[in-house]
């Protein structure tokens, strides 16, 4: 298979859904094996496929299609009240990037979050053999945005892929034992806010679930786009 191929596949049989458990699930993906190439991420991307790993992949559910890949437009950004507190509660971070390569400061973080805030999910109990595949394995377009108090200390880390248009967050971590800090939130802000320096229109944010309590708080970065499948279109919460 030439490195420029694209083979993608769909499970043979559904799952149970892990966001709305009355219902079954299914994904299409490129094989885990080929070597995409930048442009091919990237207009994978525009078509709603996120990244886990190796594994590049998109919803395709038998009778659903709840899960819709949705991104910030930054220039119309606005924080609400409470975004704004969270700024104003963490004035003392400091934001650096690093390369997607192991480093036990990150994973000792990431064990602490996981066992502490995760008990009940698929990646309990943390092991670094999981964590090389889920946040280190990749195809080169992902970098860390680390987190760091006034002391340097790492506190928070966002796993995010690079994209023409934007920044695109995989999975973020932080501190379980800082809950004023509201790290989840200003990891988000960060995250627009290193958008906005570099000129990036958007700051993608996974897949919006409506009915899904994990996923709806996405909605409230706004205004926000979704992906139905053919177009991206602003989300209108009635």
């Amino acid at each position: 298979m030439h490195d420029s191929e694209v083979l993608f596949y769909r499970h043979i049989e559904n799952s149970e859904c892990g966001y709305l458990p009355s219902l079954e699930s299914n994904s299409i993906f490129i094989d885990p094996e080929s070597k995409p190439t930048k442009d091919q991420l990237n207009l994978l991307h525009l078509q709603g496929f996120r990244r886990s790993g190796k594994l590049v992949y998109r919803p395709h559910c038998p009778d659903c299609n709840a899960c819709q890949s949705c991104r910030i437009i930054n220039p119309e950004f606005r924080a609400s009240k409470n975004q704004k507190k969270a700024i104003k509660r963490n004035q003392d971070i400091s934001l650096h990037w690093s390369e997607a390569a192991f480093n036990n400061e990150h994973y000792q973080l990431y064990q602490r979050y996981i066992n502490q805030r995760h008990q009940d999910g698929e990646m309990f109990p943390a092991s670094e053999e999981q964590y090389q595949g889920f946040l280190i394995e990749g195809h080169g377009t992902h970098k860390f945005l680390e987190l760091r108090d006034a002391e340097g200390t790492l506190i928070g880390c966002c796993v995010v892929d690079v994209f023409y248009d934007g920044l695109s967050a995989i999975y973020s971590y932080f501190d379980p034992d800082q809950p004023r800090r509201s790290l989840g939130r200003y990891i988000v802000l960060a995250l627009i806010s290193e958008c906005q320096q570099q000129g990036l229109p958007y700051t993608y944010l996974g897949y919006w679930i409506k009915n899904a309590n994990k996923m709806s708080y996405k909605a409230d970065y706004q205004p926000l786009e979704v992906f139905d499948g053919e177009f991206w279109r602003k989300l209108v919460i009635k």
